[in-house]
This record gives C-alpha cells, sequence and structure tokens, in this order.
C-alpha cells in the first residue's frame, strides 16, 4: 500500500478472504467468496467480515486471531487438517518409519475416506445424511491412533524441535480438526479458501502494489464478484459484461440481489 495515512509504502498490510453460502430465506445459495482489505492481521477483521450475528461452522486454520469468534455462542471452530500435514511434511523425513512419513501417512487416510464417501454424495448414491454417518463411523478408526500417536511422540521429543513444534500444533488443533465430520458440507482442511487467495498473490506478483485503499478496496469488490462467479460456474468475463450491462436498470436492492453469481445460472443469460 503505496498511500496509507500513518503506514510506510514498505509495511505491510492484508487481503482477508472468506468462503461460505449466502442465507437465502431457509436455504443456502450457492458459494460465496469475500475479499476484503485491511491494514491489520488481527481477528477483529476476521469478526467484522462475519458479523455479530454470524453462527454455524467456522472453519480455519490455526491461526490465534481466530480463537475468539470460534468461542461465540453458536459458532462451532472446525480446524484445518492441511497445516498439520503440512507441518510434517516439511520436516522432510523420507524413510517409511521417519515420524514425518508415519505422520503424513496417517493424515492421508483421513483424505482417502473423504474421497470415497465424497464421490457416492456427488453422484447421488447416498444421501447427505448416510454421508455423514458413514464419514463420522470410518474416521473414528482413523482419529484414535493419531491422538494416541501425537501423544506417544509428545513424551519423546524436544518441544523446540521441527518435530515437537509439529506435534504440538497438531494436538492443539485436534479438537477442532475432527470436528469437519459433523456436517457433510465440510471437508478435511479449508484449501478452498487457500485456493482463492492465492490467484490474487499471482496477481501481485504483476501489479505489484495498490496505490490508496480505496483502490484495495475496488480490487476486493471484483475479486469477490469474479470468484463468486467462477465458483458457480459462471465464466468470469461474460458474467461482467452482463452485470455491467444490467446494473444500471437496476432499480432497488431486490433487483440488485438478482444479479448476483450465486443468484444466476450460468447459461440464464
Amino acid at each position: 500500500m503505496l498511500k496509507e495515512q500513518g503506514k510506510k509504502p514498505e509495511s505491510e498490510s492484508r487481503m482477508w478472504v472468506a468462503r461460505g453460502t449466502a442465507a437465502r430465506g431457509y436455504r443456502n445459495t450457492g458459494p460465496v467468496l469475500l475479499f476484503a482489505y485491511s491494514p491489520s492481521r488481527s481477528g477483529s477483521v476476521a469478526a467484522a467480515m462475519l458479523g455479530p450475528e454470524f453462527k454455524g461452522y467456522l472453519q480455519t486454520d490455526g491461526y490465534s486471531g481466530y480463537t475468539a469468534i470460534g468461542k461465540r455462542e453458536g459458532v462451532v471452530h472446525v480446524g484445518c487438517w492441511a497445516n498439520t500435514w503440512r507441518n510434517f511434511h516439511h520436516l522432510g523425513d523420507t524413510g517409511p518409519d521417519a515420524a514425518g512419513t508415519i505422520a503424513v501417512r496417517m493424515i492421508a487416510a483421513l483424505y482417502r475416506i473423504e474421497d470415497k464417501y465424497r464421490a457416492l454424495l456427488d453422484n447421488d448414491w447416498i444421501s447427505e445424511g448416510e454421508f455423514t454417518n458413514l464419514r463420522k463411523e470410518e474416521t473414528a478408526t482413523v482419529f484414535v491412533p493419531i491422538k494416541d500417536w501425537l501423544l506417544e511422540m509428545a513424551k519423546t521429543v524436544a518441544p523446540s524441535s521441527p518435530l515437537g513444534l509439529a506435534v504440538a500444533y497438531a494436538l492443539g488443533q485436534f479438537e477442532a480438526a475432527t470436528r469437519y465430520v459433523e456436517h457433510y458440507a465440510l471437508t478435511p482442511d479449508n484449501n478452498l479458501v487457500e485456493n482463492a487467495i492465492r490467484l490474487f498473490v499471482i496477481g501481485r506478483k504483476n501489479w505489484l502494489f495498490c496505490d490508496t485503499p480505496k483502490g484495495a478496496w475496488a480490487s476486493a469488490t471484483i475479486y469477490s464478484l469474479v470468484e463468486t462467479a467462477r465458483a458457480n460456474g459462471h465464466e468470469p468475463y461474460r458474467y461482467l459484461c452482463y452485470l455491467f450491462d444490467r446494473l444500471p436498470g437496476a432499480r432497488n436492492g431486490d433487483e440488485i440481489a438478482a444479479l448476483l453469481p450465486y443468484n444466476l445460472k450460468p447459461n440464464s443469460y
């Protein structure tokens, strides 16, 4: 950020992103991605994005800024296995009996279970309730040995070593990381959110910076529209052409809402 009051151009600012669904009556829409600019990394930014009335499942990595939101009444804080997996994978252990290899292998079993039952659900071969029950039953046979192994490792490894830090993170996140099995829409990780912010990072390598906070907020708005359009099956350029053609004629909030990508079918225009 080149021009921001009270901050040097070389100081860090943040682009945040959240992914979820927009409530519409008693049911939910397709995916919604919301980008937001802030000069801060404080958890208060995430709280503001969600709003004070948010209730439901909140899936995040282990950043401590999310802890307070996760403790709100009506919020179920869900962890992310991808971050635990990366901590062990980055140890670089290659032997079949190395601790990092063992951890990666056990976590991979959770993903095999996910892929198996998710494929059945996506093809309508099982119901959402059956998916939840089957996944919960089979993952329980993996969660127990993972927890037991982590507890044993914690007794023998140096806490400040790379392996010790990986074990401590995994134990600290374990309870939250197992909660994804409670709802069919949840997966073992929040990689979809990480993938969304990755496109912004790639873009930044080309345009390098934002000039002003207003420019950053404009970028956040465009990224929210484009990435939500992509997530709902729209071709982004075609969608934006349709949006900018129709938006001037929208006379109220309902007519504007009807133009949002999660309220439109890709083949409807």
